[in-house]
């Protein structure tokens, strides 16, 4: 009797102590990292004519400790109808300007521009895209287009990995302004000039 009262006591004793020990681990000794709810680009009149006029997006380390070796993978992804083998998407990989990052420090921000001018032009022609199109046209003109990103991470001192999801950014996520300074991830378009 006394090993079944054991049994039943310490069955669920594990089982409790073992899901706080993950729920501590996972949000204690994890990285904690933000993205923005918005992917921005430069207006008109402030485009340079290179990579920096690229849909961009923010990231902030709001955890305690530095995240190490971080890795950045984006894809587009374009819903079609399914195909011969059954897909009903096009992942096509989508070129970030910064795929590894050794470390962001606790409390700081990076932004990952896009490069679309990257992709192969074959990987646009297998899609039925223009290679030559600006990536946010293409969000705006194919229904259900997508862009999500995929981020790894180290803590600092656990040395505890996590994959951080993004949400799917559509044409409704493009924003033609610039992020807020410092750690914020809030998007502002510029101000319109007074009617007179």
């Amino acid at each position: 009797m006394e090993v079944v009262i054991s049994t039943l006591v310490s069955v669920p004793t594990g089982i409790l102590t073992s899901f706080l020990f993950w729920w501590w681990f996972t949000r204690q000794l994890a990285p904690r990292i933000s993205w923005s709810e918005a992917l921005v680009a430069p207006p008109d009149d402030k485009r340079v004519g290179n990579d920096h006029d690229q849909l961009r997006l923010k990231i902030v380390n709001h955890g305690r400790r530095h995240a190490l070796d971080l890795q950045v993978w984006a894809q587009l992804r374009l819903p079609h109808e399914v195909d011969h083998i059954g897909s009903p998407m096009h992942l096509i990989e989508l070129p970030t300007s910064t795929p590894w990052l050794p470390r962001l420090q606790r409390q700081s921000y990076r932004y990952v521009r896009m490069c679309p001018n990257k992709i192969p032009p074959d990987e646009f022609e297998r899609a039925g895209l223009d290679p030559d199109a600006e990536l946010g046209d293409l969000l705006r003109r194919r229904p259900g287009a997508a862009i999500r990103v995929y981020l790894f991470a180290y803590d600092g001192f656990s040395g505890a990995r996590k994959i951080f999801v993004s949400p799917d950014y559509t044409a409704d996520e493009l924003v033609e302004g610039s992020f807020e300074p410092g750690l914020s991830l809030v998007a502002t378009r510029p101000a319109l000039p007074d009617a007179e």
